[in-house]
């Protein structure tokens, strides 16, 4: 009888596997042929909270923002959200100019850097026209181009990272993320503008984590029309969850770009609480210094003890165990003590995993994890 319910139960699946996947081949007619066969953007794991797990997968802050959000956050009225955002984001931009010093027609915000980087591409590229960038890097380039059906050129950079080649003259925008992501280390403003000159094409610098950085690529906004600097208040400002990203640049290209973007792409939340920690200087450069700090005492620490640690200056790491392409190992060993990373199976990535730079309290857990585990990983 068991063996005639097991044949049974296998007819049943293999029956509806079959059903399935018919089901699933009616609907890709619908689809667009580089949608269905594309690998979308897999953002960073978000276990629920209360699993108690450290979470350094995502590059978010440690640390809350500043208290005058709290205080804008229990002033606002509930009455005014029925009413739409201000579609241009007035405030932030002229908050940002003053804090820069541009003028706030330089400037665009959007919802998250994400948001910028598609306006980008839609502003300036055209279907079958070329967009390029160096890997390893963030994914999102690469996702966005497929969506908007540009031709994609990935130029692959090894260590020691500072010999990046030339892109190719028919590209319409080349993306530079620096300091780069996932691996941390950050290009000088010197060789960006190098690269910058050398381009005929919109140079996008996406500064993600410049804030973290010793170094930042500004300046070039008045020397050169052709660069557009992209950054966002998520992670120096532990705001990731309002989502507000912008982007500096030529008033022309700007200008552009705001015919492209979404008609109310930021809210009025989002307005409001990020206008209020711009105000809070202070405690920005207090918070990014103490994650600077630990981010320099636990790279020595975990390079002591035999991990490789590549130079970085954005608010991660990127730990390798000393066995070359245990990364996934590595990133289960961390999992299962509760020590959430992010690994990536991509070429030049492998050996390792990114790690968010929690408290100070985090990463000397997160050490004595390392150490306990590193048997597991040496090659002796």
């Amino acid at each position: 009888m068991k063996i005639r319910q097991r044949a049974i139960s296998l007819d049943l699946n293999s029956f509806f596997s079959a059903f399935f996947d018919k089901e699933v081949q009616k609907y890709m007619e619908y689809i667009r042929p580089c949608i269905a066969s594309m690998k979308g953007y897999v953002p960073g794991l978000q276990p629920d909270p209360n699993q108690k797990y450290i979470k350094l997968n995502s590059n978010e802050n440690p640390f809350p923002p500043s208290p005058r959000v709290k205080e804008v956050l229990r002033e606002l009225k509930y009455e005014d959200l029925r009413i739409y955002p201000d579609p241009i984001s007035l405030e932030l931009r002229e908050k940002l100019g003053s804090l820069y010093g541009f003028s706030p027609n330089q400037i665009i915000c959007g919802n998250g850097s994400d948001d910028i980087l598609n306006i980008i591409i839609r502003t300036f590229a055209q279907p079958g026209e070329a967009v390029g960038f160096f890997e390893p890097t963030f994914p999102l380039y690469r996702v966005l181009g497929v969506i908007h059906g540009v031709r994609i050129i990935s130029l692959p950079v090894d260590e020691p990272y500072d010999q990046p080649p030339l892109p190719p003259d028919d590209v319409k925008i080349f993306f530079l993320a620096n300091p780069n992501s996932p691996v941390g280390f950050a290009y000088s403003t010197s060789r960006i503008a190098e690269m910058a000159r050398e381009i005929k094409a919109v140079f996008v610098v996406d500064e993600a984590y410049a804030e973290f950085a010793r170094e930042n690529a500004l300046a070039l906004v008045r020397q050169l029309a052709n660069v557009i600097i992209v950054r966002t208040v998520s992670k120096s400002y532990s705001l990731a969850g309002l989502r507000l990203g912008y982007a500096i640049g030529n008033e022309k290209l700007i200008a552009e770009m705001l015919k492209v973007k979404d008609p109310f792409n930021v809210t009025l939340l989002t307005q409001s609480l990020v206008a209020a920690a711009l105000e809070d200087q202070e405690y920005l450069r207090n918070n990014v210094s103490r994650i600077i700090d630990t981010r320099e005492w636990f790279s020595k620490e975990a390079a002591a003890l035999g991990y490789r640690i590549i130079p970085s200056e954005a608010n991660f790491v990127f730990p390798q165990p000393p066995q070359k392409g245990r990364g996934i190992g590595f990133y289960k060993t961390l999992f299962n003590r509760k020590i959430l990373t992010r690994h990536y199976d991509e070429e030049g990535l492998r050996d390792g995993v990114r790690m968010t730079i929690g408290t100070r309290q985090e990463m000397a857990t997160v050490l004595k994890v390392m150490k306990e585990i590193l048997p597991q990983f040496s090659n002796k």
